[in-house]
């Protein structure tokens, strides 16, 4: 009976420490995920400002493209 009564200890803070693992995975992901978007909006932004402030045509765009995959 003892032995039963570990497992079933055991299998719950299994359950649990799976449960919260598995919560912080997600909340991690959507973290990056705010900060992307956040990012790329900016990145927009500044290429969009740039644009009507420096007359930049579409090749800065793909000239920034190619550059920031380098």
């Amino acid at each position: 009976m003892p032995n039963q009564i570990v497992l079933a200890d055991y299998e719950q803070l299994l359950r649990e420490l799976k449960n919260r693992i598995r919560s912080a995975q997600i909340k991690a992901a959507l973290a990056v995920n705010r900060e992307l978007v956040l990012l790329y909006w900016q990145i927009g932004r500044e290429i969009l400002q740039r644009q009507g402030q420096e007359g930049w045509g579409t090749k800065v765009i793909d000239r920034l493209a190619k550059d920031l995959k380098q």
